[in-house]
């Protein structure tokens, strides 16, 4: 399967690990994962706001233990962006060590997908089999794909499994 380039395949997912990992995990963990809320059937720009589409419940999925985290990945003309899930606060949308709400961060990947930098840009937005990314600046969208990141520290954040990529 055919996910970015060499460079930014799993980059992208594994950027937006990294900003949600502080590592500062939470002790109980709740969560579940639905395949199918990460079988991508579409994705594009609509209203200057990038957008996919899954065959499931769009942010349905919660990650079970503090070491994993649940990715979207944007590529787009503006940059890679992640909208994700997981345990501890690294974002200031997030309420706490145990708020696994998904929130989005723009990253920079290395060549083995894991995350560099990552900032808090984009408000991701949910609604049944869509989500769409807010603030962003993109007005192209050349891929998309879904992740699994798996935070073996705090600076060493990747990506280590693709569910799903479209170009």
């Amino acid at each position: 399967m055919k996910y970015f380039t060499s460079n930014n395949k799993i980059a992208v997912i594994a950027a937006f690990v990294m900003m949600m990992m502080t590592y500062g995990f939470a002790t109980n963990a709740y969560g579940f994962f639905h395949a199918k809320d990460f079988k991508i059937t579409n994705f594009g720009i609509h209203n200057h706001t990038p957008f996919l589409k899954v065959n499931g419940k769009a942010g349905g999925s919660k990650p079970v233990n503090l070491k994993t985290i649940y990715g979207y990945v944007f590529k787009t003309n503006a940059g890679i962006f992640g909208v994700v899930s997981h345990h501890g606060k690294d974002s200031i949308h997030q309420k706490g060590p145990n708020d696994t709400r998904y929130h989005a961060h723009k990253v920079t990947l290395d060549k083995n997908n894991c995350i560099t930098s990552l900032k808090d840009i984009g408000i991701p937005s949910f609604g049944g089999h869509i989500l769409k990314l807010h603030d962003t600046h993109a007005t192209k969208v050349n891929g998309v794909l879904t992740a699994k990141i798996t935070a073996f520290n705090s600076h060493h954040i990747c990506v280590t499994k693709v569910f799903d990529s479209k170009q």
